[in-house]
């Protein structure tokens, strides 16, 4: 008797770690199907993943420094950096400020008139999507990632790597 309830204890275990490393699998499927959606919307837009990124940004709110827009992005300071060179040349934004420091980017004429319509259907499109959902299960879905991106930091943070 005592044998089988190891064995069930033990398979009850599995169970539980299976359904882990499925729930992570699921994670990883969601945000790269997420990536794959925006990178294949940005090419139908004849833009590259970080000019799309910037112009998204800039649409929603003109005049941000490069930092933000590295931030908002998730691209290093060197991408953006370049993607803004090509988009100056193209003509799609503009510096504005006195020095490197206080310089923040916008679009310009050019720029607004090319993008502003593509980049609010997709904002149009993004609210469809999350429309789907009842407000509560909007709720429990951000308070879900919330929780799950916190426990993820708080766990990596921890880790030495030597």
């Amino acid at each position: 008797m005592n044998a089988d309830k190891i064995a069930r204890n033990e398979n009850t275990a599995l169970d539980e770690k299976s359904q882990i490393v499925e729930t992570i699998r699921a994670i990883d499927d969601f945000y790269r199907q997420a990536d794959e959606l925006y990178r294949q919307t940005a090419w139908r837009m004849g833009l590259p993943d970080c000019a799309f990124d910037i112009v998204y940004a800039l649409v929603n709110e003109d005049g941000l420094t490069q930092k933000q827009l590295c931030e908002l992005g998730f691209s290093s300071k060197q991408t953006v950096h370049s993607s803004i060179k090509r988009m100056i040349d193209k003509g799609v934004v503009e510096l504005r400020g006195d020095t490197p420091r206080t310089q923040r980017v916008y679009l310009t004429g050019y720029g607004r008139k090319q993008y502003e319509a593509h980049i609010q259907a997709v904002l149009a499109a993004e609210h469809e999507a999350v429309a789907i959902f009842t407000d509560e299960e909007q709720r429990q879905l951000t308070s879900a990632m919330k929780r799950y991106i916190n426990a993820l930091n708080e766990n990596l943070s921890t880790l030495a790597f030597h």
